[in-house]
């Protein structure tokens, strides 16, 4: 069976190889044959340093998942099941119709190939795919067989992530911060003026009343602290990225109510 010449290409470009900064992932939101599929997003990832591709919405909330993750150390996102001969085999023997395209078999790819550090410093591999619950029909667990069994083959535990029971709160407070975990997207600040604010900004957030809530703290605090407008909210911000700070990050967080900070114990 012959194999489709783009997904061949892109495996001789270097697509799914590599770790951390130099990954490059198989499968990209400009690609033709996504881009019109709908939810797509390029995220500048945490752990990899890295623009993150993801194809979809749960994809987009699993990826933040994993960045908070302490645990996470290389997220590798459209990860190819190669060589494609392997996967073939495998749907040969199962008598499943191998994935195609235009009659040409493609390479299959997993959503997410986690790498996690272990307590005694070992580093781990987890395949996840993510899929919606009314995504799933006859054709989608064929697939989800051969992907299994190339995993199984491979002695590592794939295994599929549904959008059922996710922390949404959660999620959508690791969206709000997400973009203030580094500096350089903010323009005048930098690791000196963050060391120079912290302590005084997070005195006077304590000190102000708790029932106030935390946008019009944070223009007091503007204002007290004489910084640009905006200034101690990207601290806030910021500093809960970095853990530094912390707060009841699986409780809804809105700028339009009370939000209680404290000093992390572990930083």
């Amino acid at each position: 069976m012959s194999v489709n010449k783009t997904h061949v290409n892109r495996l001789k470009d270097g697509r799914g190889q590599g770790r951390g900064e130099q990954y490059v992932p198989f499968i990209q939101a400009n690609d033709n044959k996504v881009a019109s599929e709908g939810w797509l997003t390029r995220t500048l990832g945490w752990h990899s340093n890295r623009i993150h591709h993801t194809l979809s919405n749960y994809e987009y909330q699993y990826l933040l998942v994993q960045d908070w993750s302490d645990q996470v150390v290389d997220i590798r996102e459209q990860y190819p099941l190669t060589p494609i001969e392997a996967t073939q085999k495998i749907a040969a023997r199962l008598n499943i119709k191998h994935p195609q395209h235009k009659g040409e078999d493609v390479v299959m790819s997993t959503d997410f190939m986690l790498t996690t550090m272990s307590v005694h410093g070992e580093l781990q591999e987890h395949p996840r795919t993510i899929k919606p619950i009314h995504k799933l029909n006859k054709r989608t667990l064929e697939l989800f067989e051969i992907e299994r069994q190339y995993y199984k083959e491979l002695n590592l535990g794939w295994k599929v992530v549904f959008d059922v029971g996710r922390p949404i709160s959660f999620i959508r407070n690791i969206d709000w911060l997400y973009d203030a975990k580094r500096l350089e997207g903010r323009p005048g600040m930098d690791l000196e003026v963050v060391n120079m604010l912290a302590e005084p900004l997070l005195y006077k957030l304590q000190s102000l009343s708790r029932t106030m809530s935390i946008s019009k703290k944070c223009l007091n605090c503007d204002n007290q602290l004489g910084v640009e407008p905006g200034t101690s909210m990207f601290m806030i911000k910021h500093m809960l990225a970095n853990k530094k700070w912390t707060t009841s990050i699986m409780e809804p967080i809105r700028e339009s109510a009370p939000l209680h900070i404290e000093r992390s114990k572990s930083k």
